[in-house]
């Protein structure tokens, strides 16, 4: 008795850009799963957080929050400051157990521990840039008004600190993989960062020479821009955005640097 094979179909093999699309979908359909999967509310549990933490400062310092910042909404400096902080705190911070968080992923040899920073720090772009936008759409309705003649620069803004976020993330990746202690100092660096940022006060009223002291933190000149560009009477003289983007190419440069270093002991360690 003969037994039919079935017809013969060759195999398709798909090119590298399709299997880095799928690599990708996969990895961010995890880090939305695991990030959101568990809560009711879902996705909105991003601007909520945001907006409960703006709603506490602007309590607290209600009473004299208008002497504070000159030229600009205390509501809408809060809201151009720590909307763009956090969007970099989470890229970079998050990515400490990224290798872990997605070890059954990266078994797969199409998956590298660089599309899992990919994947994640995209998400966290997407995330908070939907929510400066709805903050901003929210604004209008307490009489706070932002400007949108600077909008590209507003985008230049954002970019670049993605970019330098994405630079620290493969440094803090890398960290995270060996282990250690200073996995635990990590966060608390970035608590120091968040406080001498200016996020919650205008830089002008600290005195010299602690003043020049602060410029030295290149966030700081991308977050006191994107005010700027939202409110141009906000003062702007301090700025300097290209050294700025001095550090965001530093940055990205040392991060691919340590990935490269590290790449093969965390494929070993699939």
């Amino acid at each position: 008795m003969s037994v039919q094979l079935p017809p013969y179909r060759p195999i398709k093999h798909r090119s590298g850009l399709k299997v880095m699309g799928a690599a990708f979908h996969a990895l961010l359909m995890r880090e939305l799963q695991t990030r959101f999967g568990g809560y009711r509310l879902g996705y909105l549990w991003a601007p909520i957080e945001v907006i409960l933490q703006i709603i506490i400062i602007l309590i607290i310092f209600g009473t004299f929050r208008e002497r504070l910042v000159p030229g600009m909404a205390f509501s809408l400096f809060l809201v151009a400051g720590m909307v763009p902080f956090r969007m970099f705190q989470k890229v970079a911070v998050r990515s400490l157990s990224a290798a872990e968080a997605n070890k059954g992923l990266l078994m797969y040899r199409s998956i590298r521990h660089i599309d899992v920073i990919i994947a994640r720090s995209f998400l966290e772009l997407v995330i908070y840039f939907f929510t400066m936008i709805l903050l901003l759409a929210c604004l209008p309705f307490f009489n706070v008004y932002a400007s949108l003649g600077n909008l590209h620069i507003v985008l230049f803004c954002w970019v670049t600190l993605f970019m330098f976020s994405f630079g620290i993330a493969l440094i803090t990746m890398v960290i995270g993989y060996y282990g250690g202690e200073i996995t635990k100092v990590i966060p608390i660096i970035f608590t120091i960062i968040y406080f001498t940022s200016g996020i919650l006060y205008p830089i002008h009223i600290i005195p010299e020479p602690y003043f020049s002291y602060l410029l030295y933190n290149p966030v700081i000149h991308n977050i006191e821009l994107i005010r700027h560009s939202f409110a141009p009477n906000y003062p702007a003289y301090h700025i300097n955005i290209g050294y700025f983007l001095k550090w965001m190419f530093a940055v990205n440069f040392l991060g691919l640097l340590l990935y490269k270093f590290a790449e093969r002991d965390m494929i070993r360690s699939k």
